[in-house]
């Protein structure tokens, strides 16, 4: 019970500020948490040249064997055009043992702030005993839409990989970006 009004202060605190491509939940367990960690590397973004790198993190929090809330942060380092700082929080419903669906609230901050909702639905299966692949889809209102298809590799009991190739689109200000690319990551499951 503590840890579970321990994650809700961190998620409720957090929602407050203005990263949203992150892995996203895949596993939900009862009173299990977990933090999420990754680089994003050669990301390419619509109206500036070269290639972006980025960091992203998440904590999510299951409720239930049902349902979760994950909350996740992501800043893109751009060279030309403003960086993008992307917040999200999400509550994630399990369907069955390999689809998920979540609804979110997100926050863009460029120059300024934009407010917006999403949907969205998680595929998941196990390759192997211990890889496991997923994609997602989450459309939104004007300011965000994205796809990944990764997999995540579990290193032990607790500790994972993920690798993932990510496209987001934000239409911010009447202004249209595309920001795609590889994720790394590393996970820890308490």
């Amino acid at each position: 019970m503590k840890k579970t009004l321990l994650v809700t202060a961190i998620l409720s605190m957090t929602s407050a500020l203005a990263f949203a491509q992150t892995a996203p939940v895949t596993n939900i367990t009862t009173d299990t948490s977990k933090i999420n960690v990754e680089y994003n590397f050669a990301q390419h973004v619509q109206r500036d040249s070269g290639h972006k790198d980025g960091f992203g993190v998440s904590l999510e929090h299951g409720f239930s064997d049902r349902l979760a809330a994950q909350y996740s942060y992501s800043k893109l380092n751009n060279k030309n055009i403003t960086n993008i700082k992307d917040h999200q929080l999400a509550l994630v419903y399990k369907y069955n043992d390999m689809i998920n669906f979540y609804g979110a609230g997100t926050l863009i901050d460029t120059h300024s702030h934009n407010y917006g909702v999403q949907a969205g639905v998680i595929g998941y299966m196990p390759i192997s005993d211990k890889i496991n692949g997923y994609a997602k889809v989450g459309l939104g209102d004007d300011i965000k839409q994205s796809y990944q298809i990764g997999a995540n590799y579990a290193l032990t009991d607790g500790v994972d990989l993920n690798v993932y190739y990510g496209y987001d689109n934000y239409n911010m200000n009447e202004k249209n970006t595309t920001v795609k690319g590889l994720h790394a990551g590393i996970g820890y499951t308490f």
